[in-house]
């Protein structure tokens, strides 16, 4: 059942890309091959405070690098006016960061060997580890799905991030204490993540369970950091 699902997932995934591929018939003046100009110091995070996040439900316990929305805010103002990317029907969370723990890591396998959202914002947090991380940005993405119930149309853009081996390090050390407390190494692979800043989506965000991947695959606009 799992198979069958993301394969409809994958093949919705085609389509969709299809349905919505940029018109590229009215090629002009504004010169849509021209990069996405991103504010440089969107990179700096070390000044931009952590923000915990937990909760008591699932899906409310996550670890996230926090970005300054400042310098995102345009982008995404940018990209929701481009007729082939949002043509104003994106929603912006109002914020932005990288996921670094995602709450299906943490729900399903990290709090089953009793690691707490304490111990691991403690891990960010020692000498502002998490938010001193270096990164760049790779590209504009963005990843389509059709999903069910409904047949609705889905559609995230988000930033590709790349050179992340401070955030991966931290995954790491994440992967070591889960292996101390005694869990499966086979559950957790540091290694087996796609970095990302969302900017904006439509109906909802989208996510691997979905059937896409938002890794270099995704990538659709050159980006430039000046």
């Amino acid at each position: 059942m799992r198979i069958a699902t993301t394969l409809f997932a994958t093949l919705a995934l085609v389509a969709s890309t299809v349905i919505a591929a940029p018109d590229n018939k009215h090629g002009g003046k504004d010169n849509k091959n021209a990069p996405l100009v991103i504010n440089k110091r969107v990179l700096r995070t070390s000044s931009v405070p952590f923000i915990p996040h937990t909760g008591t439900g699932l899906f409310t316990n996550w670890v996230g690098l926090n970005v300054d929305f400042k310098y995102i805010q345009p982008v995404f103002q940018k990209v929701n006016t481009t007729a082939a990317l949002g043509n104003g029907t994106l929603i912006s969370r109002g914020e932005s960061h990288i996921t670094v723990i995602l709450p299906p890591e943490y729900d399903n396998i990290l709090s089953k060997v009793n690691i707490t959202m304490q111990e691991l914002n403690a891990l960010a947090t020692k000498n502002n580890r998490l938010q001193r991380a270096h990164f760049d940005i790779e590209c504009l993405g963005r990843v389509q799905a059709v999903t069910q119930p409904g047949n609705v149309f889905q559609q995230s853009v988000q930033l590709i991030v790349k050179n992340y081996k401070d955030i991966l390090a931290y995954r790491t050390d994440v992967f070591k204490l889960f292996v101390k407390k005694g869990g499966n190494p086979a559950l957790f692979a540091a290694e087996n993540y796609q970095p990302h800043i969302t900017l904006g989506f439509k109906n909802r965000d989208l996510f691997v369970e979905d059937g896409v991947f938002k890794g270099k695959n995704a990538c659709i606009h050159k980006v430039q950091l000046k």
